[in-house]
């Protein structure tokens, strides 16, 4: 069977195409009613398949022609419509003798069916107009009249809700447009400015959109390098290519310049053709400023570092670095500050043969102010108490730093002794320092009294003097905070420490069984340290 086609969109016609040729049809094609006409009367098809809405002549004027010709009027007729819907539409195309009404789309098989139903459809039973309808041409102008004025009213109210949908569109993309902190300057291909958003433009370049409209984008460049610039890498490009992103010097109106931070991308037009160009401006002056500032400290730190590690060397070297040789005794230490430096340190030295004094103080704090102070409290400590017994030794010590410890708002714990190798007796006295105790050979743990006020406190107490003896096997050990403040949740107590030194050999492996306790994979929050004297037993 020849079947005509008539639809003025081509995309339509295809998928007719095809479901009718899958079924054997031959199909000749017609974009309006008027083509559809003119090949209905020279091929004279067996089934017409019109659209409705057509240019020139609409489906309804090409069914009416149809069914007023005698030689045309017997061919089936099926309106195929996705404008014309209604129940009055299909109404007059049924009174005007089509023979089947259907809404697009419809899914293949479903709209073969229908044609074949009709194409099967008894010859006698085909549908034709309304005589009185197709008489009566003034009937039919008043209904079809009626028809395309609904239609057209449809039509103005969408697109008046189109169009109040654009404008909304334009103004929510202008709110947003204006909204950007960045200045957005959007140029064509000769770099004259055509639109920029405002507050960005006003608060960045002080300009208002009407003075910079129409003019060349040079007048917001500092220079003509910076303009040449920005053009050599996209915008005076004829292709598109990827946004380039670069350093610019910028001009404000009143000539003052800055430093900016220029994005470049091509303005495409529908058909992805460069039209122009959008430069995205970024004042990064207060970024300059902070950067060099990030510079400038980053190079005081790196001063400052060098200068610790300096120090941290000198300190070092502060502390003994062997351990004196005394008839029958060991003496072993270990400092490690929590930062480069610290306030920490330990002391020994030679007053008189078999004659040593041992000193262990905490400076409060760390760090570099902690160990300018231990510094001050190692020397004044070695100058006193080589020819004063610790009693005397300290109270010179506390009026000589007196003052800088009282300036500084600090103070310092300190245990210092003298140890009498040939009659094993220490005497000493703490300043409130408190982290000591002997470790009897038997394991007994014994309290170091009395105790007095750390270095710094103001008071008219004197410093008492402790004394004790020691025995073959005898401990006594000294240790800052940092060993308890290091693991608190471990509970160091005197005890817990001297049990730990069961078995050791020598007064270096105690210092080393201590320090290990906290075990901490970096530096310790405080700094840490511990003095051990053991009386041996191979006496």
């Amino acid at each position: 069977m020849k079947v005509l086609v008539v639809d003025d969109n081509a995309e339509d016609r295809k998928i007719l195409r095809y479901v009718l040729e899958r079924q054997g049809c031959e199909v000749i094609e017609a974009g309006d009613g008027l083509e559809g006409l003119e090949m209905a009367e020279s091929r004279r098809p067996g089934l017409i398949v019109s659209d409705a809405l057509m240019p020139r002549m609409d489906g309804f004027q090409f069914l009416h022609r149809i069914k007023v010709a005698p030689e045309l009027q017997k061919i089936p007729f099926i309106f195929y419509s996705a404008v014309y819907t209604g129940d009055k539409d299909e109404k007059l195309a049924l009174a005007l003798g089509a023979d089947a009404f259907m809404v697009k789309p419809q899914e293949p098989d479903i709209l073969w069916r229908e044609i074949r139903a009709v194409i099967e459809r008894e010859k006698p039973a085909r549908r034709t107009a309304k005589a009185g309808l197709i008489a009566e041409e003034e009937e039919y102008l008043r209904q079809y009249s009626h028809i395309i004025t609904a239609k057209i009213e449809e039509k103005v109210s969408e697109l008046e809700k189109a169009n109040a949908e654009i404008r909304q569109s334009a103004k929510s993309y202008r709110n947003l447009f204006n909204s950007i902190r960045d200045v957005i300057i959007v140029t064509d291909d000769n770099r004259i400015i055509l639109d920029a958003n405002q507050p960005a433009l006003r608060e960045t370049f002080g300009y208002e959109l009407e003075e910079v409209q129409g003019r060349n984008s040079r007048l917001l460049y500092a220079d003509d390098e910076g303009y040449r610039a920005a053009g050599a890498e996209l915008a005076d490009l004829t292709e598109p290519g990827k946004a380039k992103v670069l350093e610019v010097g910028g001009r404000e109106k009143d000539g003052r310049t800055f430093m900016a931070e220029l994005c470049v991308i091509k303005r495409l037009g529908e058909e992805g053709v460069p039209t122009g160009n959008i430069g995205i401006i970024r004042d990064i002056s207060e970024r300059k400023r902070a950067e060099e500032a990030l510079r400038e400290s980053e190079r005081k730190r790196y001063l400052l570092q060098a200068e610790l590690m300096c120090a941290a060397e000198v300190q070092a070297k502060l502390l003994p670095r062997h351990s004196p040789v005394i008839p029958g005794f060991e003496i072993s230490a270990g400092c490690f500050p929590a930062h480069q430096v610290g306030g920490d340190f330990y002391d020994w030295q030679e007053a008189a043969p078999g004659i040593v004094t041992l000193t262990l103080g905490d400076v409060m704090g760390s760090g570099m102010a902690a160990a300018v102070l231990m510094a001050e409290v190692r020397a004044t400590v070695r100058s006193l108490s080589i020819q004063h017994e610790p009693e005397t030794a300290m109270q010179l010590v506390e009026y000589a730093l007196r003052h800088d410890l009282e300036s500084s708002e600090s103070f310092v714990t300190l245990f210092h002794a003298r140890l009498n190798a040939a009659g094993r007796t220490l005497t000493y006295v703490d300043c409130g320092h408190g982290y000591v105790f002997l470790r009897r050979a038997n394991g007994a743990v014994e309290e170091l009294l009395p105790r007095g006020l750390p270095l710094g406190v103001p008071s008219r107490e004197r410093y008492q003097e402790g004394a004790l003896t020691f025995e073959r096997g005898d401990v006594l050990v000294l240790y800052s905070d940092g060993l308890i403040d290091a693991r608190p949740e471990l509970e160091l107590t005197r005890e817990v420490l001297a049990d730990r030194l069961a078995g050791a050999g020598s007064s270096l492996e105690m210092v080393e069984r201590l320090t290990a306790i906290p075990a901490l994979a970096a530096p310790p929050p405080d700094d840490l340290t511990v003095l051990v004297v053991y009386c041996k037993e191979d006496l």
